[in-house]
């Protein structure tokens, strides 16, 4: 019984010891570490994976308000002052989910090029529209699109797409 003691007291010291070793400084390894996660909190979507995935959320979003058939909602998405003749973009854009019934857009993402505060992301992308009128008749687009994307002070958003075509009447 004695020796159950000492060895329980024993193992409770052993584990104190080990825990406090924990305790003292960080390792040069743990300081370094923690610097870079201080970076890169205070630069929002400095990583390219963190950024890669913003701007795959921002093209899944603009997306979504094509299949809404919701023009307003791609305004949340896109500098409206960087977009050149965005105005028209936004009329072109109305016609066409005002003549739609249907829509559904599927994008597979090609690449992705972040440098800085500027992105490009290339993707392949397939339209499927019902005509409002008839919906048993339907239209498949199929293209490669080139988005533009730059970091603002609100976050990323798109400046730039070519061909806009694939998405006007």
């Amino acid at each position: 019984m004695r020796h159950r003691k000492q060895f329980a007291a024993w193992l409770l010291a052993a584990a104190l010891v080990a825990a406090g070793a924990g305790l003292g400084a960080p390792s040069a390894y743990a300081q370094e570490k923690k610097k870079d996660e201080k970076k890169t909190r205070s630069e929002p979507g400095t990583r390219t994976a963190e950024t890669r995935e913003v701007l795959s959320r921002i093209l899944r979003n603009f997306t979504d308000g094509f299949e809404a058939l919701s023009p307003s909602t791609l305004k949340e998405w896109i500098d409206t002052e960087k977009f050149y003749d965005y105005p028209r973009f936004e009329e072109g854009v109305t016609v066409l989910l005002r003549s739609v019934g249907e829509m559904r857009v599927f994008t597979r993402e090609a690449s992705v090029e972040v440098k800085g505060d500027r992105a490009v992301m290339i993707v392949d992308a397939e339209m499927t529209l019902a005509s409002r009128k008839n919906p048993s008749q339907t239209e498949k687009r199929r293209q490669q699109i080139t988005f533009d994307f730059q970091r603002t002070k609100d976050g990323w958003v798109i400046t730039e797409i070519n061909p806009r075509s694939f998405f006007l009447p």
